[in-house]
C-alpha cells in the first residue's frame, strides 16, 4: 500500500466529513468510468443482435465498406487512442448518415469501450481497507 499517495488523497475535504469506513466505501466503489478497448467481435456481435450487421455487410455504400473493412482489420480499438476512437466514431457517423445505424447504434457501440473503475484504482492502489484509512489518516 502507497500510503503517501492514501494520505494525499484523503486530505480532499469531501473525505473529512466521513468515517474510515465511509472512506473506505467511497475510494473502493467502481463508480468512475474509463475508456477502454472494445473488440471488434464485440461491435459486430452487437451489430448482429440488433439485425443491422448483414445489411451493412451487403451495402455497397462506401460507409458500409469502410465499417466492413476496419472491423476485418482491427481485432481491437483502443478508445484510449484519440486517433482510434476518432477513426471508429467517423465510420459510425457515416454509417448514420446513409441510415445504417442510428444514434443509438453509436453510443452503444462507443459505450462497450467504458470500464467502471474505483478512485483507489485510478489513484494505482489497490482495494483499501478500513485500517488503510484508519492509518493513513494517523500518518
Amino acid at each position: 500500500m502507497n500510503y503517501e499517495i492514501l494520505k494525499v488523497e484523503l486530505q480532499n475535504p469531501t473525505y473529512s466529513v466521513l468515517s474510515d469506513t465511509e472512506v473506505t466505501a467511497a475510494l473502493n466503489a467502481e463508480s468512475i468510468t474509463v475508456k477502454t478497448s472494445v473488440s471488434a467481435h464485440d461491435i459486430r456481435k452487437y451489430l448482429m443482435l440488433v439485425d443491422k450487421l448483414l445489411s451493412i455487410e451487403a451495402s455497397s455504400l462506401n460507409s458500409a465498406k469502410a465499417a466492413t473493412r476496419s472491423l476485418e482489420i482491427f481485432s481491437s480499438f483502443d478508445l484510449t487512442e484519440s486517433a482510434v476512437e476518432a477513426k471508429l466514431t467517423a465510420v459510425l457517423d457515416a454509417l448514420i448518415t446513409d441510415g445504417l445505424i442510428d444514434g443509438t447504434d453509436k453510443s452503444t457501440i462507443l459505450a462497450l469501450g467504458d470500464k467502471l473503475i474505483s478512485r483507489a484504482t485510478e489513484l494505482g492502489l489497490p482495494k483499501i481497507s478500513t485500517w488503510n484509512v484508519t492509518e493513513a489518516r494517523a500518518m
